[in-house]
């Protein structure tokens, strides 16, 4: 037998694992088939599973879009988000009696309606927060009458009538109804009684019903017609929707009994009056209404003080104070799995949002590699082509200088020749500096013949710091002369002709790789008078278009002069 009970008990140990991985597979299932949705349709599936008494996949639903919000998303969508907060606020208050958790989500969704102006969702929030604090107020309480309840409630009542929430409105004044009833303090809500009968409400056909058939009970209650509020109180339980959850069904049958047990305490019918409370008590306990069954035994309890019967009075405050710690215990448990099943909903959720966001960043990067490659592929381009048409142009430039020097020579000839047959030289008009100048236009092309041949006999034009008077010295001729014929045969001064001619200088010796192919750029302009490497470079290009060291380069390799074509610009 002890064998038998064993093997029982590890056969349901076996089963209850195997159920609590099947419900953890279908959490999980669920969410992956979930995440997915888009907002309106996760709110309306969450909507659709709390009506159906589905609380926990209402939850998941509801926290899979809560988790969702961010301040780039559409109005549309933070209104979603904050609706679906606020639900998960209402689920923790009125199917969960985890109050903690349903003040921190009505706070957060409270922040989002505000930030948002969400005005509609603002009423809500505080309705479904003024429950909570009368909640916790009876709990601390142990149920007894506060003054600051029934007017957060009529001020709440007031604020859904001024924002036109109708919704809100009749769950206030139900609220307020309930309160003033129980505590017998319906007086005190006239004014808001006599505002509800003068509004045109639209809403739900059941809702509105019920409210309206509550609303002649207790107006019958105010004038003292006892018996017809009671006959109009159990009409209730015939306008209770259908369509409604358990949940609210149990509510709507549980308050009617406090309705019914208030009317026959008026009556004096105290017999009537505790079954009414009996019956209260087992709605709560049938529909699972754990503040009911608490807040029925505390009534059975007063009412029992209230009439002597001590004993009886005592059985219930016992009862009461167990269901009170029995309800307290039951919530931190069941707060402590519902944890445990929120904080995998939030690691799915997580790890969810950090696959999207690693596609995010992988997107973004391949986008930006692919980009950086086409633009490294545009600028490899542009630097190729442009180093073509760069070598393209060095090239002509460099035939272009060969050309000249090579056929230097045979210009000098044809002038020479030009000279010496022309009797008549036409005489150009000297420039204003030279007028009084005695030079005649034969002596100034005599003199330029004698510049020419002078600069190409003396190697002392190459020596660094070479000045025109030190070039007429030479000649032994007038400077003043020397610097006009210059002035007016070249078009130049006399540093830009002198230097033209060390830059051709230098274009011979940095083609003569036989002589000149130890040199460096800077000996080779130190070697034609040039103070520096970079004033030489500077001039070289001046009259080369290409500095020293491409043309030494394409000198090196054997390129030929060729018929001279303009290089490009």
């Amino acid at each position: 037998m002890m064998r038998l009970k064993y093997i029982t008990l590890w056969l349901a140990m076996v089963m209850l694992s195997q159920l609590a991985s099947a419900a953890e597979a279908a959490r999980i299932q669920n969410f992956d088939r979930w995440k997915n949705l888009p907002n309106h349709d996760l709110l309306s599936k969450g909507n659709a599973y709390w009506q159906a008494n589905k609380v926990d996949s209402a939850l998941m639903c509801f926290m899979i879009l809560s988790n969702r919000y961010n301040e780039k998303m559409s109005l549309k969508d933070k209104n979603n988000c904050c609706k679906a907060t606020i639900a998960i606020g209402a689920l923790y208050e009125y199917d969960y009696y985890d109050y903690q958790n349903a003040f921190v989500y009505l706070s957060k969704a409270e922040k989002i309606a505000i930030e948002n102006d969400f005005k509609p969702q603002l009423t809500s929030i505080a309705s479904a927060k003024v429950d909570l604090q009368s909640i916790r107020q009876d709990i601390v309480s142990n149920y007894a009458y506060q003054p600051e309840t029934l007017k957060q409630t009529q001020q709440l009542f007031h604020q859904a009538v001024d924002s036109h929430n109708h919704h809100i409105t009749c769950l206030s004044l139900l609220n307020l109804i309930y309160y003033a009833m129980k505590h017998h303090h319906v007086d005190d809500i006239s004014p808001e009684l006599q505002q509800f009968s003068t509004l045109d409400i639209s809403g739900s056909i059941e809702f509105k019903a019920f409210l309206d058939v509550l609303y002649r009970g207790v107006k019958a209650y105010s004038n003292s017609q006892y018996q017809d509020a009671l006959d109009i109180f159990a009409q209730l339980k015939n306008h209770l929707g259908q369509n409604e959850s358990p949940q609210r069904v149990g509510s709507g049958l549980y308050m009617t009994c406090v309705f019914r047990y208030v009317t026959w305490l008026a009556l004096h019918n105290d017999g009537e009056a505790v079954k009414e409370l009996d019956k209260a008590e087992n709605i709560a306990r049938e529909y699972q209404i754990n503040d009911g069954i608490i807040e029925a035994l505390r009534m059975k309890q007063e009412f029992y003080q209230a009439h002597g019967n001590h004993d009886l009075a005592r059985e219930n405050e016992l009862k009461y104070f167990k269901e009170k710690d029995a309800f307290i215990n039951r919530s931190t448990l069941l707060n402590a799995e519902r944890q445990q099943f929120l904080l995998d909903i939030e690691e799915m959720n997580q790890e969810m949002n950090e696959l999207v966001t690693q596609k995010r960043v992988r997107d973004i990067l391949l986008a930006s590699i692919a980009l950086l490659s086409l633009l490294i592929i545009a600028v490899l381009f542009y630097v190729w082509r442009n180093y073509q048409r760069t070598k393209e142009r060095n090239i002509l430039l460099f035939q272009r200088v060969q050309q000249l020097l090579a056929q230097e020579e045979q210009w000098k000839v044809a002038e020479h020749e030009e000279i010496a047959t022309d009797e008549q030289p036409t005489q150009s008009a000297p420039t204003k500096k030279y007028r009084n100048n005695p030079l005649d236009e034969q002596a100034k092309d005599e003199l330029m013949q004698r510049i020419y041949a002078t600069i190409e006999s003396h190697e002392e034009i190459y020596r660094e710091g070479f000045t025109l008077d030190q070039l007429a010295q030479l000649m032994g001729e007038n400077p003043n002369y020397v610097s006009q014929v210059i002035n007016e045969k070249t078009n130049s001064n006399f540093n830009t002709f002198i230097n033209e001619y060390k830059i051709k200088e230098a274009c011979r010796r940095l083609s003569d790789l036989e002589k000149y192919s130890g040199y460096t750029i800077e000996a080779v302009g130190r070697s034609v008078g040039f103070k520096s490497r970079a004033n030489f470079s500077v001039t070289f290009k001046k009259f080369t278009g290409m500095t020293p060291t491409t043309y030494q380069n394409l000198a090196r390799k054997g390129m030929e002069p060729t018929t001279f074509i303009e290089s490009p610009s």
